[in-house]
């Protein structure tokens, strides 16, 4: 075949055209995919970076899930949190119930031991007789349960017995705060003298001047040596043979031997009244003497169960008869020493018994809350960790680490038998509620920070992976205006191009025919 021949017009404006079909084919191309660059070849350098940006933007996007998922796990665990807060609040108000109810009722068994008549009084004296009133001062002594006390008083001749009565009262109400009370007065025209106080023993003794003032007796020896004894629990004792230190012991439940002394001594006890304050202060059991003539001593042993419960007494005397104090307490020459056994019965509050089983109800829900508060198998109050991943690299994370918050780990124990009977318990558990509630707030507080570095870190990604995206299409992106005016602009030339063709083409032929 052969070939043809074109003229320079024809081929030029040919090549023309071919050059306006691929760049119309380029500008379709853009304008159909909304990109300059589609391929490596368009652009090689911005073809790869918005790949390497893409790829960037999507892996953080894979992360930016995760961190929502984080999220929602922390949100849970607050949610429980809050839940169990409540759980402990009506815990304090059920203890706090139990407190404000009725203790338990408890009868004891009492101990009746002997009696034995006793007479309590008070000392008396009375002169026997009242002589000449001599000029000068009278010293005496008044001894109080053998502390003595050196007193005077003056005289003059013409004083009567109402007269040394009055200066002899003076003198002794001038001490009264170590003599006590004694009074002098006159009866039957004689000096008497009173220790008005049943608890303690007077003694007078006078100087030679006093026996002429009416301090003899006539029976005294000296005569002018008087004593006022009182009768009380003491001579009781030395009536039985006990002398010296006297004293009863009691024992509760094999506990510390608890001892009561006998004696006018700071402490020491000489009168019914003196021996039910001591009585009184004995710990794990209820004593008193009772009677007015024949003293019972009644012991009854508390206890908190219902159990058999012993107590035992000693009396002693550190000289005379073991048995002394027994005998002058009990009336009996078996003593009270021995040992007694009795039963306690308490009868527990219902009310107590029924806030009780409330309690422990709300510890079992504590668990059940803490056992529930998970968010995609992973329960941060159940002791699990949570490790958010916050870049594709995973160079930079956060660990969340879990505690335990069941009953267990907030420090609170079911209570047991009947230990809501008694406030000190209760007491104890007031005491761990209020700690576990400060442990749930403080692991609030550390999730709340934790929520905030997440929300942060989310919020952060979000942000680079919308920078990564516009940085990536800022590089492959096609202007549409732009290449619709290229498309424009290009319609026209191989418009104009094809007229050209055609118009170069004719002047060909016309020169064929001319030459042909």
């Amino acid at each position: 075949m052969a070939d043809i021949v074109l003229s320079a017009g024809v081929r030029q404006n040919l090549l023309s055209l071919q050059n306006t079909a691929s760049l119309m084919s380029t500008t379709q191309n853009r304008l159909a995919t909304g990109k300059k660059v589609n391929t490596a070849l368009d652009n090689p350098n911005s073809y790869f970076t918005s790949q390497s940006l893409q790829f960037r933007a999507g892996d953080l996007n894979n992360l930016l899930d995760n961190i929502g998922q984080a999220q929602k796990t922390l949100e849970a665990a607050n949610q429980g949190i809050t839940s169990l807060t409540k759980l402990i609040q009506s815990a304090q108000s059920i203890a706090n119930q139990a407190e404000q109810a009725a203790g338990p009722s408890t009868a004891y068994s009492a101990i009746g031991k002997g009696s034995t008549a006793q007479t309590e009084s008070k000392g008396t004296f009375t002169g026997s007789g009242f002589g000449t009133t001599t000029v000068g001062t009278v010293n005496f002594s008044v001894t109080v349960n053998g502390t003595a006390n050196s007193l005077s008083f003056a005289t003059g001749a013409a004083d009567t017995v109402a007269t040394v009565v009055a200066n002899m009262q003076a003198a002794i109400d001038a001490n009264s705060s170590t003599i006590g009370h004694v009074a002098v007065t006159v009866s039957g025209g004689q000096i008497k003298i009173d220790n008005q106080d049943v608890n303690t023993d007077v003694k007078i003794i006078a100087n030679a001047e006093s026996v002429l003032v009416g301090l003899t007796s006539g029976a005294a020896s000296p005569a002018n040596d008087q004593a006022i004894n009182s009768t009380n629990l003491l001579d009781n004792i030395a009536a039985a043979g006990g002398t010296g230190t006297s004293t009863l012991t009691a024992s509760v439940n094999g506990g510390t031997s608890q001892v009561i002394t006998f004696g006018y001594g700071a402490g020491q006890v000489h009168d019914l009244a003196g021996l039910n304050t001591a009585l009184a202060g004995l710990t794990g059991t209820t004593a008193s003497a009772t009677g007015t003539g024949n003293r019972t001593l009644a012991f009854s042993v508390a206890a908190t169960t219902n159990s058999a419960n012993s107590l035992v007494l000693t009396g002693n005397s550190s000289t005379g008869t073991a048995t002394a104090v027994d005998t002058a307490l009990s009336g009996s020459t078996t003593g009270l020493s021995g040992t007694y056994n009795g039963v306690a019965t308490v009868t527990n509050n219902a009310t107590r018994t029924s806030l009780q089983s409330d309690y422990n109800n709300i510890l079992t829900q504590i668990d059940a809350l803490a056992g529930d508060s998970s968010y995609n198998g992973i329960n941060l109050l159940n002791g699990d960790s949570l490790k958010v991943i916050f870049n594709e690299k995973n160079t930079s994370s956060l660990t969340i680490t879990g505690v335990s918050l069941n009953s267990a780990g907030l420090g609170l124990q079911a209570i047991g038998g009947s230990q809501f009977q008694q406030n000190a318990n209760i007491d104890t558990a007031l005491t761990s509620l209020g700690t576990a509630l400060t442990t749930l707030r403080t692991q609030a507080s550390k999730f709340g920070a934790n929520v905030s570095v997440v929300q942060t870190r989310q919020d952060f990604t979000k942000n680079l992976i919308n920078t990564l995206q516009t940085g990536s299409d800022a590089l492959v992106l096609a202007d549409t205006n732009e290449e619709g005016a290229n498309a424009l602009a290009l319609q026209t030339r191989q418009s104009l191009s094809t007229t050209a063709l055609s118009l170069a083409n004719q002047a060909s032929q016309s020169v064929l025919r001319l030459f042909g």
